[in-house]
This record gives structure tokens, sequence and C-alpha cells, in this order.
């Protein structure tokens, strides 16, 4: 039965919140201006074209966003007792919800914006290349038909 019971833990993943909800709350409070500040940063890093400061956020971005997953998780697993934490906190959490998802949609526009930059300036440099390559064929061949014409 032990094993059982250990096999049952196993599953169970370890809280991240706070049992009490308003304490809960709070750190829900915390990891959401955590992840708000951090797309701040990632919108600086976009707007400067800093694409090493970029990618290197882009780990710790994975880490946070794996932390606020389960503690999101864990919130709506939990959601019946939430419903009596402190209103101002949640009011206060849903302000902060809505910054995250503003700030989250603002970023992946420029991300697009970026993507499709990138990919019309290779668009537009192998069309360059292209053309290079034709004129020194065409230049090669132009050159063969003058030396015929030469000889004949």
């Amino acid at each position: 039965m032990s094993t059982r019971t250990n096999k049952e833990q196993q599953k169970q993943p370890k809280s991240i919140l706070a049992k009490d909800v308003n304490q809960a709350v709070r750190q829900l409070i915390a990891i959401s201006q955590d992840l708000i500040r951090f797309a701040d940063t990632e919108a600086q890093a976009l707007v400067t074209l800093d694409h090493m400061k970029f990618a290197f956020a882009q780990r710790d971005k994975e880490l946070m966003s794996e932390h606020y997953a389960l503690a999101s998780e864990e919130f709506r697993e939990r959601l019946g007792a939430f419903r009596m934490a402190d209103k101002n906190l949640i009011a206060h959490l849903n302000t902060l919800q809505n910054e995250l998802k503003e700030k989250t949609e603002h970023n992946n526009v420029m991300i697009d914006q970026i993507k499709t930059k990138a990919a019309a300036n290779t668009q537009a440099t192998l069309f360059t290349v292209q053309q290079m390559g034709q004129r020194v064929y065409f230049g090669d061949q132009d050159r063969a038909g003058a030396q015929e014409r030469k000889e004949a």
C-alpha cells in the first residue's frame, strides 16, 4: 500500500501557490508583474533590434512561462476557494492579466513584422544574386557570340 501512496504522490504536482487564497493571489500578482517586466524588456530588445539580448532572454522567458502556467493551472483547480479571496486583489490580478495580454500581443506583432521584413530581405537578396548571376552568364555568352562572329 505504501508503494501505491508513493506513486500517487509522484503524480500529484507540487503546490506552487500558498494555501491561503489571499497570499496565493499575491503570488500570482508577483508572477504577473515579473512577466510584464520581462515583456517590457523583450519589447525594448525588439525595438532596438538587439537580437542577442532578445535571444538570451528567451531562456528566462521559457522558465517564467512554465512557472506561470503551473500557477495558473493551480488557480483554476482551486477556483472555488479563490472566490473567497479579497476582491481588490482579484481586481488587481485581473488588471495585470489584461496588461500582460496586451504587451504579449504587441510583442508578437513586432516579432511577426521582423520575420516578414527578414523574409522580404532574404527574397530581395536572392533575387539580386540571381540577377547578377544571369548578367555574368549572359556576359560570357555575349563574348562567345562576338568571338564566333569575328571568326566567321
